[in-house]
């Protein structure tokens, strides 16, 4: 049964305009029945990234759009996925990677505030643009320390090179 959203008209014209837009990038968004968002699957391998998560909180007037890896830090890894990371978020401007602590979930985050006015399809199209060249940049240097062990500093100085 799906939920009654209860929102108002601008939070619920941009969950139509969200799916309008993934659907034109090619993706096939999965509505996802406990919110006002969208997942989509990358399908297998699923390495460096499994599937996003397109959401709009209607109360809050705001677009998140998440990359959620395919690898999962392993309790020893965290630390040195966490310095990765935050060497990584040093460069970026728009949106942030994340780690949650306890299970080891990666995600890249990016996110738009559009209380008071129509969230554009050029808005979200330039958040998912920020977490998509994010993860263009740091992907495969942050799977080299998440699944294969490698130093966090000498795979930020790789991943940097690469971004020159």
């Amino acid at each position: 049964m799906e939920r009654e959203i209860h929102a108002p008209s601008n939070g619920l014209k941009a969950v139509d305009t969200l799916q309008k837009v993934l659907t034109e990038i090619g993706w096939k968004p999965q509505r996802d029945e406990e919110t006002a968002g969208f997942v989509v699957d990358f399908d297998p391998p699923y390495i460096p990234v499994s599937t996003a998560f397109a959401a709009i909180s209607l109360e809050l007037e705001q677009f998140m759009f998440f990359v959620n890896f395919g690898v999962t830090a392993s309790p020893e890894q965290r630390d040195a996925v966490c310095r990765f990371i935050t060497r990584a978020n040093w460069r970026l401007t728009v949106g942030n990677f994340e780690m949650d602590h306890d299970d080891g979930h990666v995600r890249v985050k990016s996110s738009v505030d559009f209380r008071g006015v129509e969230l554009s399809e050029a808005l979200i199209r330039n958040a998912i643009r920020a977490a998509m060249n994010a993860v263009e940049v740091y992907a495969d240097s942050l799977i080299e320390v998440l699944a294969h062990g490698k130093d966090a500093e000498q795979a930020i100085k790789e991943a940097q090179r690469k971004r020159s």
